[in-house]
């Protein structure tokens, strides 16, 4: 299976040597932009699984164009590449759409292992950046999203339980002994009833209204 990864990055060289080092894996095929006002057309004329996403594109938001990719009929799945690690930045680029992240400075392995885990799984948040979300909410007794979990059905606040506590949809399956099949529709009912655009944002609301990992 081919892994089409489109790079936005307004640092040319940055990006095409990103591209090279994809696609000297055998499973991917990259290409890389530039321009920010290339991205829909690329997406759309190209339609990557996954796109590469600088967080900041000179004047441009790489959060709000992740924004503008999630109102296409079939959005790829969008993985953020930032210097930063303010917490205000990642849940912003989650409430967008954002399901991954990588720091720019991440090894190749690192970035090889965010992509593959989106395209898994759904999501990828590096341990840190999930210890940066616990922290912020400590406290979180009349979270507002407390009435949105409450809409979950028991096996459904299982599995955003272990969500929250790190498992993707095959230890999902794993632990609560069911297919993958079965995890995903779980996931999916989850993700839907939390107003949420990925797995990732519904673990942002999760911790928002209190529940932590087991």
């Amino acid at each position: 299976m081919t892994i089409s990864v489109l790079i936005v990055d307004d640092h040319r060289v940055f990006g095409q040597g990103l591209a090279a080092v994809l696609d000297a894996e055998p499973e991917f095929e990259s290409t890389a932009i530039s321009q920010p006002d290339q991205l829909t057309s690329a997406v759309t004329i190209g339609q990557p699984d996954v796109v590469i996403m600088d967080v900041r594109l000179g004047d441009v938001s790489g959060i709000d164009l992740t924004r503008q990719l999630m109102t296409l009929p079939a959005p790829p799945a969008v993985v953020i590449l930032t210097a930063y690690s303010e917490l205000s930045t990642v849940i912003s680029a989650i409430q967008a759409g954002a399901v991954g992240f990588v720091a720019k400075d991440a090894s190749v392995e690192q970035l090889l292992t965010a992509v593959r885990a989106v395209l898994a799984s759904g999501c990828w948040l590096p341990a840190e950046m999930l210890t940066k979300l616990l922290e912020a909410y400590p406290e979180a007794a009349e979270a507002p999203e407390q009435k949105l979990i409450q809409l979950l059905t028991a096996r459904e606040r299982e599995v955003l339980v272990l969500m929250v506590s790190g498992l993707d949809r095959n230890g999902v399956a794993k632990r609560l002994c069911q297919s993958p099949h079965t995890a995903r529709t779980h996931i999916r009912n989850v993700i839907v009833k939390l107003n949420c655009h990925s797995a990732l944002e519904a673990v942002a609301v999760a911790l928002r209204a209190g529940l932590r990992p087991e």
